[in-house]
């Protein structure tokens, strides 16, 4: 090797962990719950066009599941939902939906939609009389998108399908893979409990909506959601604690997380100033709390900040303590197992009428996903300490520390743990210990009675992530 090559790589090897580039990740098969399918469907039939649109949208999330209720709601008595199941399935291609689609070829029906008027005192028709074919004219293109045919009548392209149906075989788009962090793959293994706030709600008029009438709900399962998929595409395991439009307590929801890592409860914020539209993220009470979620919380919110693109960087870099809107906090984060460090994260305002466009757009709320992707990801990829015990002899402990950082083919030294900030509990009370920085063992003198105990050890890595605050049990035997 050149001396000069040398020179260069060992430079590049002492400027510590930077993150790797970007990979792409392979789509993989859900299974979703069919009420949220029948819900969506229900949805086309609206003659409010930003509810029946944003299903045309949405609906392609379910894949090739939702094609038997499309295909169903094409012979539906409500003319909406016949020209916008149709719209919907040339978005998602399957054979079985070309037979059903060409009947409604000699469906003369329009498509009737309502819209405010100017001076919002009024609800009329966008159109008189609805825009005029709609239901054939989407039914054609949808028939143009799966066979690539254009047929100007129900019996034409009844003849071409007996002719054809046999051999034909449709061209499915290749599924345009997601851009993830090479660095998500230490995301492996990790227990995540995903909560999309609120829920069982739309029902009510005007509950945390959006001045379109966006639901907050809707908008934190659709992320929710997209974000479980990422997560399980790099072999983390993931709980949702609700799949649909349903109601659970707050302190059924904080139950949920047990025996997982971590807790992420995703929001979307309100505000009387209908300009803002930043991000923040939101820990119990006090940074002493639950360290470990002031971490989780400090890489989410720069990595979603930076993945929505939002310009003005919120006061004090918008890590909130929720002792700010209740004094007890938020109950979600106060009953949520002592193990389990967890975070609110307001992904930005649907107050904002820019912002709640933006809202609408599966592709944003994909985005959204992502930023919450990226920070899940590099802050498991600066790793999370934690200790192991080692020794229970008589009359003392002996913990091994792990940095969180093995593994990763670095040139550097172990134990990378600040030494000082080594904090050792038993049974919920802070003793004094000893640390050796060469065997990176931490031991512990006591006088504890016979029976089951517990230690909970607080580790702070050279990237200032502390440990998750596990238990680790032991028991000391009859003398």
């Amino acid at each position: 090797m050149k001396p000069t090559l040398f020179i260069t790589l060992f430079l590049l090897g002492c400027q510590g962990i930077s993150l790797p580039p970007d990979q792409s990740d392979p789509p993989r098969k859900q299974n979703h719950p069919i009420e949220e399918i029948e819900r969506y469907i229900e949805r086309l039939g609206s003659k409010n066009g930003a509810i029946s649109l944003d299903a045309v949208e949405y609906l392609p999330y379910f894949g090739e599941q939702a094609v038997p209720f499309l295909m169903e709601a094409l012979k539906s008595e409500n003319q909406n939902r016949r020209a916008l199941s149709a719209m919907t399935l040339g978005k998602i291609p399957h054979k079985d939906a070309i037979a059903s689609l060409i009947p409604l070829l000699e469906d003369p029906e329009a498509l009737v939609l309502n819209v405010l008027s100017d001076d919002g005192e009024t609800i009329h028709p966008a159109y008189t009389g609805g825009i005029p074919k709609f239901v054939s004219q989407q039914a054609k293109a949808s028939l143009r998108t799966l066979t690539g045919k254009s047929f100007s009548s129900a019996s034409q392209a009844q003849l071409w399908w007996e002719k054809n149906q046999k051999t034909f075989e449709i061209n499915k788009p290749t599924p345009f893979p997601n851009k993830l962090p090479s660095y998500a793959k230490w995301l492996k293994g990790m227990k995540i409990c995903i909560d999309p706030g609120h829920g069982g709600d739309t029902h009510k008029r005007g509950f945390k909506r959006g001045v379109t009438y966006l639901s907050e709900a809707e908008v934190n399962l659709r992320v929710a959601r997209f974000l479980r998929d990422l997560l399980i595409s790099v072999g983390a395991a993931v709980t949702l604690t609700r799949e649909g439009d349903t109601f659970l307590s707050l302190k059924e929801r904080a139950q949920m997380a047990g025996n997982h890592d971590l807790f992420l409860s995703i929001h979307h914020n309100w505000s009387p100033n209908l300009n803002s539209q930043s991000t923040s993220t939101w820990y119990h009470l006090t940074p002493d709390h639950k360290p470990a979620a002031i971490d989780l919380a400090r890489y989410l919110q720069r990595n979603v900040f930076r993945e929505l693109g939002l310009p003005q960087w919120p006061a004090e870099g918008g890590l909130m303590s929720d002792g700010l809107m209740y004094e007890s906090g938020f109950g979600v984060l106060r009953n949520l197992p002592a193990t389990v460090p967890g975070v609110v994260c307001e992904m930005t305002y649907y107050s904002n009428l820019q912002m709640e466009r933006k809202l609408r757009s599966v592709d944003f709320n994909r985005q959204e996903a992502r930023g919450l992707l990226r920070g899940l990801a590099e802050y498991l990829y600066y790793g999370i300490p934690k200790a192991k015990l080692t020794g229970n002899n008589p009359g003392e402990l002996h913990f091994r520390v792990y940095d969180g950082l093995e593994g990763r083919k670095a040139w550097t030294k172990k134990y990378k743990i600040f030494s000082d900030h080594i904090i050792v509990r038993i049974d919920g009370k802070r003793v004094t210990h000893t640390y050796d920085s060469n065997t990176g063992t931490i031991s512990v003198k006591h006088a504890l009675t016979p029976g089951k105990h517990s230690a909970v050890i607080t580790l702070i890595n050279i990237h200032k992530n502390h440990s998750l605050p596990k238990e680790i049990p032991f028991s000391i035997p009859e003398r």
